[in-house]
């Protein structure tokens, strides 16, 4: 006989074989501190009256580091044969079956555990499963030999063979859907951060699969498929999954809370806890599992708690994602927490506290997986917001920069506008007063001198030319005409304005043009002089007792097009220069500026010239050898009528008669050169020096003008006013109409547009000689009007 422990079982009955049962409690049990009782001593100690009698469905010691022995009686009835009694914690250490029957006799015995190698446990499965025979119409023990580091619970189930099936068909299949869910989530969420690069999505991923690690060595899932040989491995996976998943668990939550923008205290201690969490993982496989298998354990009792505070702090924030965070960690907080109560024995156990990681974490997965994404939506929509300001922003500061910008160029505007008036007036005076001077009786000495003089002034005026020109290249505002213009004619008078420099240096200068090249053809004159001004300048600035050859043609491919080249035998540039030859103020290395002078102007304003008359221009050279300048442009030939037509024009302007002009001007030099390179001109000439005195002059004098000429800036009444004033009289019927032409030192186009508006008809700019002023002059008398801005870069 058992004694009175065994009396008070009521024993278990063998069920059908298409069913099974939990084992029908009390369970005697005992505990053996020094793990020295055999079978039998147990079976003694139990026949005493010594036993402990559990009564709960799952006996549950907590953790205890000493073996228990277990007795449980089973009647077996007329459903005797073979059965199964599973053991449902897979991670127990090690289990010993003894079976006896009613007389204490030993019918089998069993070892089992996780802490045994895979090929010895007695039946393949990841469940600690004990097959039996039974005998019918009998009661048996089972006498139980339990030893493990964690928690001490051992549900029991007898099983047929149909209903172990049975049981193990429901396992597997909640361990597919569990993990297959799981692993889902993981991959979804492992490709939303591998697009967005958001590495909260990263945490989230690691925790998961930390997560499924530590539930795959607690089934012994992992014992099965990865370490069969290695069962020392169970225990310490299992620790260091359990610590990594909650480590990982609150750095994620850190990271989708936000905390270290809203909460940065509150942040760097739930830094500090998952740190220090990830150093426990580091170091539990050097420490006791017992004692580090319960740490990892009650750490859940302190994280639960924290997230909870951290989420409704959040919630309290107005941070919307933390509900959602909070409604997905609810179930596995509540859940989590019943598994460690019952795990220390604080409360009984049953299949849903034993499975609260697996539901919680389940619905934890898909729940936050609805937070991830509500929050990659409201980020999403912050950032639009956050962007939208920004834009608001950058669009207000380009207003604000574009302002400061406008005002930077109009004080640039004004400066060379007023400094090119300061410079061009004494010019006036200078180049006005040569020109006289050319056709009074001088001798060769005295008319080198004045040669001199003349091509020092020139040479002034094309350096404010190209200034003025950049400017006006670089705001866009440089206007390209169209006129029918002598080709062949307008290259040798370009080529013959360096004869004489060409001469001093000893240099040979020929023009070479080509029989197809044509005589009248159509373009912007003033442009492609100021071209081939340009590098027939620099050719035969850098050679020296060499030749320089201008070379035009028509272009093989497209005549339309018209191909210049301008060959020297000068000093050459280097190869590594040829690339930035035409950008401003280059000009080959700082030796050259030193030797030969220069701005470094002219070719970046050739370039903008050619392209802005939709041409291509290019250089080759080698150093000591020569360059090659060319550039190719549209300059169609003049067909025979319209030559004709022209021709005509020209023999009509030509016949002019004199006119009788009014010249406006407050600088007595100015006045003096004006009036007298006109009456050279052939043409009446009277003066005014200030724009009341014009006005007093138009009104008085019994014989009517031509053509009034007036300068723009004059003390009290100013040009553009007395044109005004004038446009009023002769609205009002008081003076003729007479046009007015602005001669004046500005050149800049925000002056000569003020000029237009003013109501003068054109603009000569000045230094001025005969030749300019003849052409003006005949111009308005042909057309009634000027050229208008074409006329403001003439110099």
């Amino acid at each position: 006989m058992l004694g009175c422990v065994l009396a008070l079982a009521q024993g278990v009955h063998a069920q059908p074989p298409s069913s099974g049962a939990h084992l029908v409690l009390p369970v005697a049990a005992i505990e053996d501190p020094s793990a020295t009782l055999d079978a039998g001593e147990a079976l003694a100690r139990l026949q005493q009256g010594g036993a402990e009698v559990v009564t709960s469905d799952i006996p549950s010691f907590g953790f205890q580091p000493h073996l228990h022995w277990l007795l449980v009686p089973i009647d077996t009835g007329s459903q005797g044969g073979e059965h199964f009694l599973v053991a449902g914690r897979p991670h127990s250490d090690y289990l010993d079956l003894y079976l006896l029957d009613q007389h204490g006799e030993l019918l089998s015995h069993q070892q089992h555990g996780d802490m045994r190698k895979w090929e010895d446990r007695p039946f393949d499965d990841n469940e600690l499963i004990f097959p039996l025979w039974l005998p019918p119409d009998s009661r048996v023990y089972a006498l139980l030999r339990m030893q493990t580091t964690g928690s001490l619970e051992l549900p029991l189930t007898l099983l047929s063979r149909d209903g172990l099936y049975d049981y193990k068909q429901a396992r597997n299949g909640f361990a597919g859907l569990y993990f297959g869910a799981i692993l889902a989530m993981a991959l979804f969420n492992l490709l939303l951060f591998i697009a967005i690069r958001d590495h909260s999505y990263l945490l989230y991923v690691a925790y998961l699969l930390a997560l499924v690690m530590f539930l795959l060595t607690r089934s012994s899932f992992a014992f099965e498929l990865f370490w069969p040989t290695r069962p020392e491995l169970n225990d310490t996976v299992r620790v260091f999954s359990s610590f990594l998943s909650e480590a990982l668990a609150v750095l994620f939550a850190s990271a989708f809370l936000q905390l270290s923008s809203s909460r940065p205290r509150w942040a760097r201690a739930m830094q500090t806890l998952g740190g220090g969490l990830l150093v426990a993982a580091a170091l539990s496989p050097f420490f006791p599992i017992a004692v580090i298998l319960k740490v990892a354990t009650f750490a859940v009792v302190i994280i639960a708690p924290m997230l909870l505070v951290t989420v409704l702090l959040r919630i309290r924030d107005g941070f919307r994602p933390a509900r959602y965070f909070l409604l997905s960690f609810l179930p596995l907080a509540i859940l989590g927490s019943l598994f460690v109560l019952k795990t220390f024995a604080f409360i009984p156990s049953n299949w849903l506290f034993d499975h609260g990681f697996e539901v919680g974490s389940t619905l934890e997965a898909w729940l936050l997986s609805f937070a991830l994404a509500y929050r990659l939506t409201m980020l999403k929509s912050e950032n639009e917001r956050i962007q939208k300001e920004i834009n608001v922003e950058l669009e207000k500061r380009v207003r604000e920069r574009t302002e400061e910008l406008n005002r930077a160029l109009n004080a640039r505007s004004e400066f060379l506008a007023v400094m090119s008036h300061e410079i061009r007036t004494p010019l006036n005076g200078l180049l006005g007063t040569v020109d006289m001077l050319k056709d009074s009786p001088l001798n060769a000495e005295q008319r080198q001198k004045i040669h001199v003089i003349e091509q020092s002034g020139n040479t002034l005026v094309e350096l404010i030319n190209d200034i003025l020109d950049y400017a006006r290249i670089e705001a866009g505002r440089l206007p390209i005409d169209e006129e029918q213009f002598n080709l062949p004619g307008l290259i040798r008078e370009s080529v013959a304005l360096f004869e004489h420099r060409a001469r001093i240096n000893g240099d040979e200068l020929r023009v070479e043009l080509d029989d197809n090249l044509g005589l009248l053809c159509r373009g912007d004159p003033l442009r492609l002089r100021q071209i081939v001004v340009n590098l027939v300048s620099n050719a035969v600035k850098f050679t020296e007792g060499g030749t320089v050859v201008v070379r035009a043609q028509r272009d093989s491919q497209n005549p339309a097009y018209a191909l210049v080249e301008v060959v020297d035998e000068g000093i050459g540039i280097d190869r590594r220069q040829l690339g930035h030859l035409f950008e401003l103020f280059q000009q080959g290395d700082g030796s050259t500026r030193r030797r030969y002078g220069g701005t470094g102007l002219g070719l970046a304003i050739c370039r903008q010239l050619v392209e802005l008359m939709g041409g291509e221009i290019g250089a080759e050279s080698e150093p000591g050898k020569g360059s090659r300048f060319w550039f190719r442009l549209p300059l169609p030939e003049v067909s025979r009528d319209e030559r004709r037509a022209e021709q005509q024009e020209d023999m009509t302007a030509s016949s002019a008669p004199p006119v009788r002009l009014l010249i406006v001007d407050d600088n007595h030099v100015n006045l003096l050169v004006a009036q007298g390179l006109a009456r050279k001109l052939g043409h009446d000439v009277e003066v005014a020096e200030s724009g009341p005195e014009a006005i007093a002059v138009l009104l008085n004098d019994s014989r009517p003008f031509d053509l009034i000429l007036m300068d723009c800036e004059m003390p009290g009444m100013d040009g553009f006013e007395t044109s005004r004033e004038i446009l009023r009289l002769q609205g009002d019927g008081k003076i003729d109409e007479i046009p007015v032409v602005a001669l004046t030192a500005h050149a800049v186009p925000d002056k000569i547009r003020q000029c237009h508006e003013a109501g003068m008809i054109s603009h000569i700019a000045k230094p001025i000689n005969s030749a300019k002023l003849d052409r003006e002059i005949r111009s308005v008398l042909k057309h009634g009007n000027g050229h208008g801005d074409r006329q403001a870069s003439n110099g």
